[in-house]
């Protein structure tokens, strides 16, 4: 007895996290290009376009998978990574020379007005 109430825990244990791992998952016109490339099982591609809410048109596709698409994405997303490493505001060499003329209780009071 005690084993049958093993087994149906364990059933209903993978089933649960089958259903939550189903729920979780993020279904993409991306990927369902993809598998259309990969020439997949059209039950799949049914499957997968009922998941995703609609069918992508051949031409979404087409953008999606071609080259020139990805680079540009690529070349926006190294755009994003240069502006983000080392962001700092650098001062005009002017300003720098009245910040070190300045007292030290006006200098930081500047610096906190200048960067927060």
């Amino acid at each position: 007895m005690k084993l049958i109430t093993a087994a149906v825990v364990t059933a209903v244990t993978l089933i649960a996290s089958q259903a939550q791992a189903a729920a979780t998952y993020t279904y993409s016109n991306t990927e369902y290009c993809e598998l259309v490339a990969q020439n997949a099982a059209d039950n799949l591609l049914q499957a997968y376009a009922k998941k995703l809410g609609f069918k992508p048109a051949r031409s979404a596709c087409v953008k999606l998978l071609s080259p020139m698409t990805a680079q540009l994405t690529a070349d926006a997303e190294a755009q994003i990574r240069t502006y983000s490493r080392g962001s700092a505001r650098k001062l005009p060499a002017s300003l720098i020379q009245q910040l070190k003329a300045m007292p030290e209780q006006e200098r930081r009071a500047a610096l906190v007005k200048i960067y927060g």
